[in-house]
């Protein structure tokens, strides 16, 4: 606004354009408190996770050297039993690597026509087995796919959505205890459709549910906090939408809203190669 006149209009305009910069001042500042919490947050995590599995390592060669200093003749024994705590260990922080390093790299979709139900069904099928594992809550699936899906197609990348669907359902059996139902639902909703998934679980509180989409944030005693951030890194990519509805006790409803053709994105931001699985 031009503020060179010096009626009132020119101070009003003064003000004016200074309380847009001061608004702009503080909005830089606010961004910029975010990005160092989130950084802190991330040195927060890495050193949490990484911290878990190093130890059993320090421990298990201090073991070994105590070993071979105190019982030379029965170090082969102790030495195989060693190795391989230190193999599974390793391949524990490989793991841990892997994943951050698998939200750091997540690729631009490759749009495609889809089945959104057929979709939803080939992710359930991977984990079929678990719903009536040994040491296991016995899990109950149920449908409620809308038939005009089968033949009407999305737009969508069809590893990118399995892999959003893959954390959902993982989370669905996480925070079933005892004997629940998954519940897989679609709709179709004009240009848009929605792809639920639900379980029978602990529920959240209200808390939670705010906080669930923040990278490396977890309820879980041995999980990274990358999965929902995973799922909304996907969403976003394909111009979606997902919220979450649940009641403590109660059970969990995790709701993606897709666009059927999402507009062709404009920059890759990986190629899927590169992507560590």
């Amino acid at each position: 606004m031009d503020d060179s006149a010096h009626d009132e209009i020119g101070r009003l305009a003064y003000a004016f354009n200074r309380m847009t910069r001061e608004l702009l001042e503080q909005r830089e500042r606010l961004l910029q408190s975010e990005r160092v919490a989130a950084w802190r947050e991330l040195a927060r995590r890495l050193a949490h996770e990484l911290k878990n599995p190093l130890f059993p390592l320090q421990i298990t060669v201090e073991n070994m050297l105590r070993a071979k200093a105190s019982n030379p003749s029965q170090f082969e024994e102790v030495f195989q039993e060693s190795a391989e705590t230190l193999l599974a260990e390793i391949a524990n922080l490989k793991t841990i690597i892997g994943r951050f390093s698998d939200f750091s790299k997540m690729p631009a979709p490759h749009l495609q026509a889809i089945s959104a139900n057929e979709a939803i069904r080939k992710a359930v099928k991977v984990y079929e087995p678990q719903f009536c594992a040994k040491g296991r809550p016995l899990i109950t699936p149920h449908w409620e796919l809308d038939a005009t899906l089968d033949d009407e197609k999305i737009e969508a990348d069809p590893d990118l959505l399995h892999r959003a669907l893959s954390n959902l359902i993982l989370n669905a059996l996480d925070a079933i205890q005892e004997h629940g139902t998954l519940t897989l639902r679609t709709r179709n909703q004009g240009s848009t459709v929605n792809i639920e998934v639900a379980d029978s679980g602990v529920g959240l509180t209200q808390e939670e549910c705010q906080r669930l989409f923040t990278p490396y944030y977890t309820s879980k005693q041995y999980g990274t906090g990358l999965g929902l951030a995973i799922v909304q890194s996907v969403v976003s990519d394909h111009q979606g939408k997902i919220w979450v509805n649940s009641t403590p006790g109660k059970g969990t409803t995790f709701v993606m809203e897709l666009p059927k053709h999402p507009p062709q994105p404009m920059q890759a931001k990986t190629d899927k190669n590169t992507v560590i699985s």
